[in-house]
């Protein structure tokens, strides 16, 4: 009866043992599981949120240098005039380019970048506050018909309108997170004034920063 009781107590040490040892196994597998969903699709490198009290997010936002040529299908460079793009400036939307259906450009951004590869015709005061229409493309070549304009007002505002509203539809951008750049070109065939615009988004961003400085 002894030895049975002592052999018995054998067995049950072995099950536990085994059990235990399963139940390691699986949380590892689990562990690998679990890190394996959280990292397959990792959030773009700018929608990390800054860490450190030392990293402003405009440091942390602007630290990206914007390219002198826009990231376009390669095929795309056959439509611009002597391959010619404006300096590129990027800018955060903000609530007022949705309610207000257009896109509202820098001033200095307006007259130091685009202004020299407009005509003279182009410049003049009524044909600008009429409007010109212009070409919008997104970074895949689709394209959107819009209208460059100077507001009638004092402040002499630039935009973007028309077919803004589509393009932001089409792309789902989004006040404060997104931040699009743009980039002037002349048409190689029609010689009309063309946009690309290409877009950013920071998910964390709930509010407005400062403006990138303009560069020449």
């Amino acid at each position: 009866m002894g030895k049975g009781s002592r052999a018995s107590t054998s067995k049950d040490h072995e099950d536990s043992a085994t059990t235990l040892e399963a139940q390691n196994k699986n949380k590892k597998r689990k562990c690998v599981g679990d890190n394996g969903r959280a990292t397959s699709n990792p959030k773009p490198k700018e929608n990390a949120k800054p860490e450190g009290l030392q990293i402003t997010l405009e440091s942390h936002i602007y630290a990206y240098e914007l390219p002198k040529m826009p990231p376009v299908q390669r095929n795309f460079g056959s439509l611009v005039n002597n391959n010619r793009y404006s300096t590129p400036f990027q800018k955060q939307l903000q609530e007022k380019e949705f309610k207000e259906y257009r896109l509202y450009l820098s001033k200095t951004a307006v007259e130091k970048l685009l202004f020299p590869l407009l005509r003279n015709e182009e410049l003049r005061d009524n044909v600008i506050r009429q409007g010109i229409p212009v070409t919008a493309y997104d970074v895949q070549g689709n394209a959107f018909p819009m209208q460059f304009k100077q507001s009638t007002g004092k402040q002499k505002r630039y935009m973007l309108t028309k077919g803004w509203t589509r393009f932001c539809n089409r792309h789902g951008l989004r006040e404060f997170k997104d931040f699009v750049t743009l980039w002037m070109f002349r048409h190689k065939e029609t010689d009309r004034l063309c946009f690309v615009i290409s877009f950013r988004t920071f998910d964390y961003l709930d509010h407005g920063i400062k403006q990138r400085p303009i560069n020449n």
